[in-house]
Formats: structure tokens, sequence, C-alpha cells
């Protein structure tokens, strides 16, 4: 491991938040996988901009030394495209969790799998809001047999068949207690020239006691060599096959990149802003 790349990435960020998450949390895990992502990639803070969601997932963007925007709940897919229609060429990461994404952020989900901008979307997924004391999220659920059903819970949404069927181009999947193959499923997802989801299982050890580290190990199988990423049929199958037989698949599970005219930077900056004297706004911000 590149420990010279792991420790550019971690000076000035953690002394300066106090690690807000649960001693065991997945975060961890992820926040790991991640580190060694950038680092193997030689990607640098100033080439990078990660945008948090609202939850415990989007603390992860302070723990790390670069270029950081926190949104509102829902809204950090949304942040991310603006970024990247802005500067094509920036990197941009967004991390939330599955609350954040999938109940008030779904219509930006689906609309940006539409889209296919290229950045990298990274779901944090344990099942609960454990920052607001562990309620259900819309993918609680996971591994239980219900056969009655109530309004106020209703049945999971399952992330990879979401953005399968909102015309995504990559959709991985990753466990943070695995932290190698979720670096793995990050490179990846970087190198894809299109929007890349990745759905992580991020252990919530304080409020979700069924969806633990041990449950994962028993059900979670990796995607098998043989199987073709770029057929979608073939994806479907995959998923469901997994779900007849009370297991989840680890890796990717769809890649094929989409073809598409590219994405110029939005013409305003050396014309529409030339004669701007931005100095008066940026002295609110000293």
């Amino acid at each position: 491991m590149n420990t010279k790349g792991i420790k550019l990435w971690d000076e000035n960020a953690v002394p300066k938040h106090r690690i807000q998450w649960c001693p065991g949390c997945g975060d961890f895990g992820v926040l790991a996988a991640l580190k060694q992502a950038l680092t193997e990639l030689e990607i640098v803070p100033h080439e990078l901009l990660l945008v948090g969601g609202i939850g415990c997932s989007g603390q992860i963007r302070n723990y790390l030394n670069g270029n950081a925007f926190h949104g509102t709940h829902g809204g950090a897919l949304a942040y991310a495209l603006g970024a990247k229609m802005a500067n094509p060429e920036l990197e941009v990461i967004c991390l939330a969790g599955d609350g954040d994404t999938l109940a008030i952020g779904i219509e930006n989900f689906v609309h940006v799998c539409r889209r296919d901008p290229d950045l990298v979307l990274l779901v944090m997924n344990n099942g609960v809001y454990g920052l607001t004391k562990g309620q259900d999220s819309p993918t609680a659920g996971l591994g239980k047999e219900v056969r009655v059903f109530r309004e106020e819970h209703p049945p999971m949404v399952d992330p990879l068949l979401l953005a399968l069927a909102s015309e995504a181009t990559f959709v991985a999947q990753s466990f943070s207690g695995d932290v190698k193959h979720t670096a793995r499923m990050i490179v990846e997802a970087i190198q894809h020239p299109g929007f890349a989801f990745i759905n992580d299982f991020s252990p919530c050890v304080t409020y979700n006691r069924f969806n633990t580290y041990d449950w994962f190990r028993e059900h979670v199988e990796y995607v098998p060599p043989d199987h073709d990423p770029q057929d979608k049929d073939a994806a479907w199958r995959l998923v469901r096959d997994f779900a007849r037989r009370g297991k989840v698949p680890l890796g990717v599970v769809y890649r094929n990149p989409r073809a598409k005219e590219p994405h110029g930077r939005l013409p305003m900056w050396e014309d529409e802003l030339a004669a701007v004297d931005l100095e008066p706004v940026l002295a609110t911000y000293r």
C-alpha cells in the first residue's frame, strides 16, 4: 500500500474534525477504502470534490484532506451534478446514505441515472436513519421475511434493481467489512466514463442489530467470474437469483458505457465573468 498517498489524504483532516461515528461503524471501512482508491489512482486533493449528503455517511467528507460540500437532505446528487457541469475536468464523488438517497432524494437518483454524468455515487447503506436514532430507511428489511406490510412499513427499495430500471450504466455493490474489495469497486467506478453507482453495505452497529457484520459475512457472495456485466438481462437475472437464494451479490453487476456526445464546460467563466470584480463577494467569506 502507498502509505505516502494515504498520508496525503489524512493530513489536515482528522485532527480538525472529531470523528462522530460510533465505534465499529461500517463507514470507517468505507473511509479506508476511499483513501486506498484515491491513492491507487494518484488523485490528489485539488483534483477532487467530495459532496456529502445528510446523515452519518455525509460526515465522511470531514475526514479527508480535500475540497468538500455538504448539501441539504436528498440534494447531494443535485449539487454533485451542478459541480460536474461547471467543471467537467473535476473528479466528483457523492458520498451519501440510503435514506438520503432513496427517500427524499430518490427523484435525483433516478434522473441522474438517466442523465449519466461522469461522477460517482457511493451510498453507505445500513437500513436505518442512524443520525436520528434508528428509524427504518427505504432499504430496511434486507433478509427479513415479511408477509404483511403496512403503509408505514412498505416493501424495501432494492437499490440495484432501481438503478438498473433507471438506466444507470455502472451498478456495483460492496461490503465495508471487505475494505480491499470496496476500494476496487471505487477505483472501477471512478474509471467508468459515466454515472457510477456503488451500493455499499455499511453496518450500523447501534441501531440495526439484524444486518450485522456477521449477518453480511454469512449472506454475501461475490459476483461469479463468468457473469457478463455488459448484459443487462444477465444483470437482472443475477440480482434476482441471489435474492431467491437469500444472498446478496458483491461486485460489478452491470457496466455498459453509453454512447454520447462529450459534455463541455458551461460557457460562462471566461467571457461573462471577465469584467466582474469578485473581490467584494469573496471578502464576505474571509
